[in-house]
């Protein structure tokens, strides 16, 4: 996996993705699964702004898929095609639970087991064992009750022991975010990664640290909320 923040830029995080594949990116395809940002009403400028962006790499084929957007094994099969399935942002509970929704675990665990998965920001969010308890941890209620999930909140596949936050120093964060994000740490007692959007996770084995890649700012917690490694 590639848990990015703000996706595949060029420089470190691109190369990254090609030496995963093992070949350019204009041989590759890749499946972008959109479901994460369908829940949200209103301008969808930013979603095409940034599958534009995607496009502009130069793949051999980009697809455009919904989880819930047709039959289960015409679903199985676009992913399974993919050289790369890629995880867009917005909602992580939704995005976990458009995964387990619609059956389609599997073929995920598939491509984590032989493929390449890369996160964006909400996309990078979906494999953490502690899923449910971030909610309360870093207070997302709001959203989860917004989206009628109930107790229906758990990881898309659950692999890691930590957990990732996205879009540190983003002017949209509030000021004191570290402080946040400290406090969330230290309330759900387990580490977590502040990630920028020029900072990515590269996750070979998901029981062994991470590899940072990138040339950005990041922040990593343990589970006391204390900052352990930073740039």
């Amino acid at each position: 996996m590639l848990l990015t923040s703000g996706g595949i830029t060029p420089g470190p995080i691109l190369d990254a993705l090609v030496a995963l594949t093992g070949k350019p990116v204009a041989e590759s395809r890749v499946a972008v699964v959109i479901d994460a940002i369908l829940p949200f009403p209103g301008d969808s400028s930013m979603l095409l702004r940034h599958l534009q962006q995607l496009h502009s790499l130069g793949w051999a084929e980009l697809d455009v898929v919904s989880l819930f957007g047709g039959p289960r094994a015409l679903l199985e099969s676009r992913l399974r095609g993919a050289d790369v399935v890629f995880g867009y942002g917005g909602s992580n509970h939704w995005l976990a639970h458009a995964w387990r929704a619609t059956g389609l675990v599997p073929v995920l665990e598939e491509v984590l087991e032989r493929g390449v998965y890369v996160g964006m920001s909400a996309g990078s969010m979906i494999f953490s064992t502690r899923h449910a308890d971030a909610v309360d941890a870093f207070d997302d209620h709001e959203e989860v009750a917004m989206l009628e999930l109930g107790d229906d909140v758990a990881a898309a596949v659950p692999l890691l022991d930590w957990t990732v936050l996205c879009h540190l120093g983003a002017p949209f964060l509030p000021e004191d975010a570290t402080a946040w994000a400290a406090a969330g740490a230290a309330a759900l007692g387990a580490p977590v990664w502040f990630l920028d959007d020029a900072s990515a996770l590269l996750v070979r084995d998901p029981g062994a640290e991470p590899e940072v890649v990138g040339d950005g700012h990041w922040l990593r917690y343990d589970e006391r909320g204390t900052v352990v490694d930073s740039r």
